[in-house]
Order: C-alpha cells, then sequence, then structure tokens
C-alpha cells in the first residue's frame, strides 16, 4: 500500500509532466524531481493512475492537440511542434491512433 508522501511524491510527478507537455522528461529526471527511484517511480504511477508515464504524456499531449485544433487557426504542423513532437506526421500516425481519425480530418469536422 502507498503511503500519503508516495501518493503526493506521484502527484508531483504528474503534475511536473502536465507543467508541460512539450517537454519529454526522461523517467531518471522525474523520478530524481520527486526522490523516488526509477523503479519505484514507474510502478507506482502506473499503480495509481493506471497507465505509465509515457503513456500518460502521449495521452496528454493528444488531448491538449485536439483542443488546439478545435480552438485555434494554427497550422498542423506548428500545433504538432508545440506539443512537443519533432515531426508532424508523428503527431498525425499517433492522433489517428487514438482517435481514428486524421488531425486535419478532426479539424474541419471540428471547426
Amino acid at each position: 500500500m502507498a503511503t500519503k508522501y508516495d501518493i503526493e511524491s506521484l502527484q508531483k510527478a504528474r503534475e511536473l509532466i502536465d507543467e508541460d507537455t512539450a517537454r519529454h522528461y526522461t523517467i531518471e529526471e522525474i523520478a530524481r524531481h520527486v526522490a523516488f527511484s526509477s523503479s519505484k517511480l514507474k510502478k507506482g504511477f502506473k499503480k495509481l493512475f493506471g497507465m505509465g508515464l509515457y503513456k500518460y504524456l502521449q495521452c496528454k499531449r493528444l488531448e491538449k492537440g485536439k483542443y488546439l485544433l478545435e480552438n485555434s487557426e494554427k497550422p498542423l504542423k506548428d500545433i504538432s511542434r508545440s506539443l512537443g513532437y519533432k515531426y508532424e506526421n508523428n503527431f498525425s500516425t499517433s492522433f489517428k491512433k487514438k482517435f481514428g481519425i486524421s488531425p486535419g480530418a478532426w479539424k474541419n469536422t471540428h471547426t
């Protein structure tokens, strides 16, 4: 069973990711930030939040991308870069995998 300190530390790890979804922290960086071992961070995060660190970051990025597609006039290239994707096609592939539709098609049907 996780202690109150463990839960607070894991929430701090999640907040760190949430603050800047464009940045890809290493597991070691996040672990140092919350004073956990990498192993304890990975196991605890998955247990508390139901998904691993990378999957959580990816989900946050894609949700933010969906919002930006619906609420901004930015081109897809700019949106993908602002989310931390180096290549637009990586964002497009991930978006389509999660939502079943390409980002361009999403933007066309939701604006």
